[in-house]
């Protein structure tokens, strides 16, 4: 096999500021302070790490459940072990695609790997962690996948699934019809290593997020890549008081982010997520979809959560009875 490597400027679609960003143009200090180049920041960042020893301990038990869940390896377990002492951590993640997704999923968790592996060779003790983003709800983005055939085309597979529209798609599971997609896989891999931990991850009842993991636990077993699944309500219960944030200063944090929507078009580039007024940094389940919270200000000049896509059909919430919800799912309450 040859390879070669691409400066991202020649790979079609990189957007401008990504561009400057590697490319360490002025431009972009005013949204990325530090530089993409791990080397020059690093050790100044990690001497201003701080971190609530209760929360690590309590982050370390759960990761700790979740990886001996999935089947990880003693190496990912002694990683966790060393969070749990004070190491720092190296993140990363993506969606959990089918068979684990585009390649360039596999190539996140290795950049994760060295960089943690550089930091601790440089003394700062460090770990890779690996995000499955199984909360987030494009199914059409993760039932996918395109392996290449022996002609070197891509050959599309694709598993079909049934649920709640908008469901996270770390909850959806596996019909029977999922052999189908790993015996062709296995067809287009040939018998490997690889084969066997697909047949062993994708089964009838797993869901994407379980069988994600499962394979990343195998394939990252030597490295010992932890896997954290934030969808965990344990996970949510540690978070309580970001959410409390969102919720109490919705207002300020959307002027910000339209402020900063603005400073971005202003250097030339193009808004990079869409935000209005009425945005908020929240989503909640609703009869088991994953929907927008938005927010207004009523007549009587107080502030409302409104749930749901539909206008016809929102619920609303004051913000003194979203601050006595100890989480943000299953659904909210209304105001009468």
């Amino acid at each position: 096999m040859k390879s070669e490597c691409l400066p991202f400027s020649q790979i079609p679609h990189t957007t401008e500021l990504f561009a400057d960003f590697l490319a360490g143009s002025s431009k972009v200090h005013p949204f990325y302070p530090r530089s993409a180049h791990f080397n020059e920041w690093f050790k100044d960042e990690a001497a201003h790490l701080g971190y609530d020893s209760e929360r690590r301990q309590r982050v370390s038990a759960i990761l700790e459940r979740q990886n001996q869940s999935w089947g990880s390896s003693a190496r990912a377990v002694e990683n966790i072990s060393r969070l749990r002492s004070g190491g720092a951590a190296v993140v990363t993640g993506q969606q959990v695609g089918l068979f684990g997704g585009p390649l360039f999923t596999i190539f996140k968790a290795l950049t994760a790997v060295k960089l943690a592996d550089h930091a601790t060779q440089a003394g700062i003790d460090c770990v890779p962690v690996f995000w499955l983003a199984t909360e987030d709800h494009d199914l059409e983005e993760v039932n996918q996948v395109l392996i290449p055939g022996a002609d070197a085309s891509l050959q599309k597979l694709t598993v079909p699934t049934q649920g709640v529209p908008a469901a996270p798609v770390g909850t959806v599971r596996f019909d029977a019809e999922v052999q189908s997609a790993v015996d062709a896989a296995a067809e287009l891999l040939g018998s490997s290593a690889i084969t066997d931990f697909l047949r062993d991850a994708y089964r009838p009842g797993e869901t994407f997020g379980g069988a994600f993991a499962r394979l990343f636990a195998k394939l990252f077993a030597d490295w010992g890549v932890i896997l954290l699944d934030a969808a965990d309500p344990e996970f949510h219960q540690i978070a309580q008081p970001i959410y409390r944030a969102a919720i109490e200063r919705a207002a300020e944090l959307d002027e910000a982010l339209l402020a900063r929507g603005k400073a971005v078009e202003a250097a030339g580039y193009h808004q990079q997520v869409k935000v209005t007024p009425s945005s908020t940094l929240l989503f909640t389940l609703q009869n088991g979809a994953r929907v927008p919270v938005h927010r207004r200000v009523n007549g009587q000049g107080r502030t409302e959560f409104l749930v749901g896509r539909n206008t016809s059909r929102k619920r609303s919430c004051c913000i003194a009875c979203l601050r006595r919800r100890r989480s943000l799912a299953p659904t909210f309450c209304c105001v009468p």
